[in-house]
């Protein structure tokens, strides 16, 4: 099926022109070839897709992108990637959503990392369609709520309306002058999710990374970024992340102990005369993968007896709260009740934060989050 729905790598103009050095990415990435019994550590997509969009040029921004991103430093030979190439647009929107739909459902079998280059973001909403998950936790990189109720609103003004049932959603990156109070509210309660300001996650950023590495889905908007440092932007605003912080989100990202896919969405190359945007996509999708090839097969299963365990007692609870530190990451997990759990605790990723807040007898956010959901 995926033969079918998908543009190899090797028919796009993009990859038959590169012709890099052997130390950059490119160089390896033209010498892989998709194979079903030697599956890779990371796949490539790319989704060409703008009639769900404000401005249809976003369907340019995959081969943009892949440009950039076959010049930068490749990676070591054991890390395993392949392009899979391009999604074939349908000759009506519907009918590319469809095919998404059903490659998502393919890959999403076979437990892999996905860098997904769109395109525009309501493509999110047909690859979440794809993941056979009555739950799923979906992380959006956004400067504002798409939930537009505006009659003739471009799909991806929207999509967030049109998420499956069961779809946990946070989002990262918000400005307070986009976002009123009764959208805080449907993520909140309708979402059972949160909203992070620009401001909070620069007060702690490393409160995002337990965050992201529970995530099944990360949706980043390219306009999320500051325009100044990121052009391509067709819906522009004079604040945002960094380029260094948008980095870090897909770093953040790929270490997740989860078999993550990350979409970068929105980027126009017709409004990046100087292809800088172009390059920063190019970035932050590279570190996504310098992420996985980091990561540590580290998640507390059972007894956990490579974990340093810490219980904590706390006032107001019958039972102290457990921690569970991986000596090499140093990464946290908290352990919170859970009836339907009657063998080993359920585990959620946390910070060094939580702990200390339980150490000065309070109870952590993540915790009341966690209990209130069940």
């Amino acid at each position: 099926m995926l033969n079918e729905l998908i543009i190899p790598a090797s028919d796009l103009e993009v990859v038959k022109q590169y012709k890099g050095s052997s130390d950059q990415l490119g160089h390896f990435l033209k010498s892989q070839v998709w194979d079903a019994d030697h599956l890779p550590w990371v796949a490539i997509l790319g989704l060409p897709e703008g009639r769900g969009s404000g401005c249809n040029q976003v369907a340019e921004a995959p081969d943009a992108i892949r440009q950039h991103l076959y010049a930068l430093t490749a990676f070591p030979a054991e890390i395993s990637i392949v392009d899979l190439g391009n999604i074939k647009s349908g000759n009506e929107l519907k009918d590319t959503y469809a095919a998404v739909k059903i490659v998502a459902e393919e890959l999403s079998a076979l437990n892999i990392h996905l860098l997904i280059l769109g395109g525009s973001q309501e493509m999110t909403v047909p690859l979440i369609g794809g993941f056979d998950k009555q739950e799923f936790n979906l992380v959006i990189v956004d400067d504002r709520i798409d939930n537009s109720v505006k009659e003739n609103s471009p799909a991806d003004e929207f999509y967030i309306n049109n998420l499956p049932i069961g779809t946990s959603v946070s989002v990262i990156a918000g400005q307070s002058y986009f976002i009123c109070q009764q959208e805080h509210d449907i993520v909140a309660e309708g979402y059972n999710g949160e909203i992070l300001t620009l401001g909070e996650i620069r007060d702690d950023f490393k409160e995002l990374e337990p965050l992201l590495r529970k995530s099944d889905l990360v949706s980043f908007d390219f306009g999320s970024i500051k325009s100044a440092e990121a052009t391509g932007q067709y819906r522009i605003s004079p604040n945002g992340l960094t380029g260094e912080e948008a980095c870090q989100i897909a770093w953040y990202s790929g270490m997740s102990t989860k078999q993550v896919w990350f979409g970068l969405f929105g980027y126009t190359p017709s409004f990046d005369s100087t292809t800088t945007g172009a390059m920063m996509a190019a970035q932050i999708s590279w570190y996504f993968i310098n992420g996985i090839s980091k990561r540590l097969d580290e998640e507390p299963v059972d007894e956990a007896t490579d974990f340093e365990h810490y219980h904590i007692p706390v006032d107001g609870l019958d039972d102290p709260i457990s921690f569970l530190q991986h000596p090499v990451s140093q990464r946290w997990w908290m352990e919170v009740p859970d009836e339907n759990c009657s063998v080993f605790p359920v585990r959620i990723p946390c910070s060094k934060k939580d702990y200390r807040k339980a150490c000065e007898n309070e109870i952590p956010e993540r915790w009341w989050k966690y209990f209130g959901e069940i």
